[in-house]
């Protein structure tokens, strides 16, 4: 099985292509903006680096989230469109979940896991098990939340650093798009709002 991990929730844009043994290719560049420019340059890239079509691909994996309502669209947005020719399952892993499993191997210990998502507020999550199920879903609050919901369940912290496209996409080998869908994980709603006070965000 061919998968490619694509990711487009913070400044880098990453992209990579594994089996289930190793990795076939891969490529991180910090751009801060400019993913949507690059995203499909770069797939493009880490299929030639392998040896690759875009028909060898058998599934895509993409990270859902926190990000800006523009960056992490462009991954999902990217990975559908690719899919939908094909048929191919599209799964969704949030960055908390990616960066437990980097933490927690085992998967073994519950962990609540963070990102600064600024304007002093910050996104966590409660994750647990060796495909980093979540037990409480991703929410906004503060560090004292989440120093409060650590000491209730005595588990560790960790900060949620850049995903690794490689890792994403070998979590997501396994897990079916039912379970995991790719449902967007907004930091915020946009600030734009459209006329008529519609929601660009549903």
């Amino acid at each position: 099985m061919i998968i490619l991990g694509l990711d487009t929730t913070g400044p880098n844009c990453s992209a990579a292509l594994v089996d289930t043994a190793k990795v076939l290719a891969y490529k991180s560049e910090n751009i801060g903006r400019g993913h949507a420019e690059r995203l499909a340059p770069m797939v493009q890239e880490v299929l030639e680096q392998a040896g690759l079509k875009a028909k060898d691909v058998d599934k895509i994996v993409v990270c859902t989230g926190p990000g800006s309502f523009t960056g992490l669209r462009v991954a999902l947005a990217f990975a559908k469109g690719f899919a939908l020719p094909r048929k191919l399952p599209v799964v969704g892993i949030d960055a908390l979940a990616v960066n437990y499993c980097v933490h927690e191997p085992e998967g073994d210990a519950y962990a609540v896991v963070f990102r600064d998502i600024r304007r002093n507020e910050i996104m966590f999550g409660t994750y647990s098990g060796t495909t980093a199920l979540f037990a409480y879903h991703p929410r906004v609050g503060s560090i004292e939340d989440v120093e409060v919901e650590a000491n209730f369940l005595q588990s560790d912290i960790f900060e949620a650093k850049d995903v690794d496209t490689r890792i994403l996409a070998w979590l997501g080998a396994d897990l079916s798009p039912a379970d995991y869908p790719a449902a967007p994980l907004y930091s915020r709603g946009p600030d734009a709002k459209l006329p008529g006070g519609l929601d660009p965000s549903k």
